[in-house]
């Protein structure tokens, strides 16, 4: 669609991207900015791809572009924008950039970063009132869009409402419900599908992260997410999908089951790994849409936890009519809320309650 639109001369103004970093949001943002930019596009029939040798390739392979410009959420207590944040900041922001440039698909976020201001919104709207320091169209990104607060949205709104020539501001988000329905509407939507486990496997083998039996073994979880299997290589996928379990199970003990739950939780807090927390709750996630999937489907369905079918059967069997979309909606959040440093085991142990209390209350009304 996005190649229709820049050989048709036809670019959106507003594009919402929807999807997972790790599935390729930022890196299809920044080779739309670096396509519409270069000076010797290479075109076929259907395709215009960015020659990347004249010096705005080259500019804007490393993120020094004048008419591309990413936006993210800065941390609390900071600064309002970006032009008045602490020196640490900078520097912080700047490695970020690098890593961003070396990698598109890495994962975008400041050290305890909390959302976008206002601030940064004006400062955007004032940039793009100046004359384009270069001549190509200029690309807004903004990175994890549903981080504006309520003022920055209000303010971002205001800027669609007042387009600009030469200028295409793109959001990225994998939380689109969380953004202004207002904001929505005024963007052209497109999402951003997961990648293959091929893709994964082929990407994670040619970065030398791990040989192909053991990114064959992850790329089923990671979801079609580059990010979140780069996080899984370094960890014991199988011994985290364990973790995982015994916080279910004991989350569904009998009344007794309190003491079993802070315990299970503990352990996952103690190690005082986001990454791992995090990633402890999407085994979770997956490993429950497969139960769910065999009570719907049954036994002829296609599971990512293949080998461990006994144990879903069973789940499915006792389970299998509880609300699925709830459950999902608590481990999200529960992931959200380790990212933004709550504490993991608290965390953990309130997310547990809150699925125990779903299931138990679709079992009452069965």
């Amino acid at each position: 669609m996005l190649q229709r639109c820049i050989l048709d001369k036809r670019i959106p103004q507003a594009l919402l991207l929807t999807g997972r970093e790790g599935a390729g949001t930022i890196a299809l943002a920044l080779a739309m900015a670096r396509t519409v930019n270069c000076h010797h596009p290479q075109t076929t029939s259907t395709t215009m791809e960015p020659c990347e040798a004249c010096p705005s390739c080259i500019q804007s392979a490393s993120l020094q572009h004048t008419n591309i410009k990413l936006v993210m959420a800065l941390p609390a207590g900071k600064a309002d924008s970006e032009e008045d944040v602490a020196d640490d900041v900078v520097e912080a922001l700047r490695e970020v950039l690098q890593a961003v440039a070396e990698d598109p698909y890495t994962r975008v976020r400041l050290p305890n970063a909390s959302m976008i201001r206002i601030g940064q919104i004006r400062e955007v709207k004032r940039m793009l009132s100046l004359s384009a320091a270069q001549e190509g169209r200029r690309v807004v990104i903004i990175v994890n869009a549903e981080e504006m607060n309520v003022e920055a949205s209000n303010a971002f709104l205001k800027t669609l409402e007042e387009p600009h020539d030469d200028v295409t501001i793109i959001l990225t988000t994998s939380r689109p419900e969380r953004l202004l329905q207002t904001i929505v509407s005024r963007c052209q939507e497109l999402i951003v599908p997961p990648l293959s486990d091929e893709t994964v496997i082929d990407t994670l083998v040619s970065r030398g992260l791990c040989s192909a039996e053991e990114a064959s073994l992850v790329a089923p979880f990671a979801e079609g997410d580059i990010q979140r299997a780069s996080d899984y290589v370094s960890e014991d996928v199988r011994g985290m999908r364990t973790s995982a379990l015994a916080l279910l199970r004991s989350a569904l003990r009998g009344k007794d089951y309190r003491n079993a739950l802070a315990d299970a939780a503990a352990e996952i807090g103690d190690e005082r790994s986001k990454t791992k927390a995090e990633a402890t709750l999407s085994l979770l996630a997956v490993w429950l849409r497969d139960a769910y999937a065999l009570a719907l489907g049954g036994p002829d369905v296609r599971l990512v936890n293949a080998d461990d079918r006994s144990a879903l059967e069973k789940f499915a069997a006792a389970f299998g009519s509880a609300d699925l979309p709830a459950v999902m909606t608590v481990i999200e959040r529960a992931s959200r809320d380790i990212h933004r440093n709550t504490s993991i085991s608290l965390t953990l142990l309130t997310a547990m309650m809150d699925i125990r209390g779903i299931i138990a209350r679709t079992r009452a009304t069965s």
